[in-house]
């Protein structure tokens, strides 16, 4: 007589295992395999070429000479400088920008990234403390303000107490580096 009670088991066990790898085949798969954008040469990911670039600079700088007190206009102007690694003519534009909107906590922001690019670490600050001052609740600026105190400044107190700002305001505040601010401010202490 042949013993078949152990069958059902082993064949559960085969599909079970069968089931496993498959699927583990796939998660590897995923991971593993690079995605077809990052295969695509760098003109065909959605990335402006020099040539589109100039373009919308061009266009900008035709928008503002038709419409000279239209402050989006100028800001728009200077992300396309700020866009474009220009950031002396990215400064002329934001501030042309606050002189006809002066309370704009983005564009503020935004110069005193500028001003940290041409080397000018203290007129950033100024730049970043004026937005704070605006918004309350402006995050970016706090966060840049602690950037700049912390690499170019030296300052890893005063750039911990902005960071505790932002941490305050918004705790799962992410940085480029995927951290959350939270975290941040744990690896700096």
């Amino acid at each position: 007589m042949k013993n078949t009670q152990g069958q059902p088991r082993l064949f559960t066990a085969i599909a079970l295992s069968l089931i496993v790898g498959f699927v583990g085949g796939v998660i590897v798969t995923v991971y593993k395999t690079p995605s077809i954008v990052s295969q695509l040469p760098q003109s065909q990911q959605n990335e402006p070429t020099d040539k589109e670039i100039k373009k919308h600079i061009k266009h900008m700088e035709d928008e503002v000479a038709k419409k000279p007190k239209d402050s989006t206009a100028w800001i728009q102007l200077g992300n396309a400088y700020f866009d474009s690694e220009t950031p002396e003519k990215a400064i002329d534009a934001y501030l042309k920008a606050l002189s006809l909107s002066p309370n704009n906590p983005d564009v503020l922001t935004d110069l005193g990234a500028m001003y940290r690019r041409v080397k000018k670490p203290e007129k950033a600050i100024e730049y970043f403390d004026k937005a704070a001052q605006i918004d309350s609740t402006h995050v970016q600026s706090r966060f840049n303000k602690g950037v700049v105190l912390f690499h170019d400044l030296n300052d890893k107190e005063g750039a911990i107490k902005a960071w505790k700002e932002v941490a305050k305001l918004k705790p799962d505040f992410s940085i480029s580096t995927g951290q959350t601010i939270v975290q941040l401010l744990e690896s700096v202490k």
